[in-house]
């Protein structure tokens, strides 16, 4: 079943804060903590590229891994979003 608009935004949201919460996480970390699996992360993270909200690093190691990190508009929009819920 297909999500609502409400919930892919939602989604986004959290995200965001998730993400904001250190200094990046990769793609596994985000899925667990989103409660999601890898391939709908990786839209959702496509989608927030997308937006501008946060940029992907490869850190090379063993395996490779991919970081997300928020970029300035990502932080500013994560912190307009604690305001909001605190």
């Amino acid at each position: 079943m297909p999500i609502t608009l409400e919930e892919h935004v939602r989604l986004l949201f959290r995200a965001l804060l998730v993400i904001g919460e250190g200094e990046g996480v990769n793609l596994s970390e985000l899925a667990t903590a989103l409660g999601k699996n890898r391939p709908q992360v990786y839209t959702l993270v496509n989608t927030l590229e997308s937006l501008g909200l946060v940029a992907r690093e490869r850190v090379k190691g063993l395996p490779p891994k991919t970081i997300v990190r928020l970029t300035d508009r990502g932080r500013k929009l994560a912190s307009c979003i604690k305001e909001v819920i605190d």
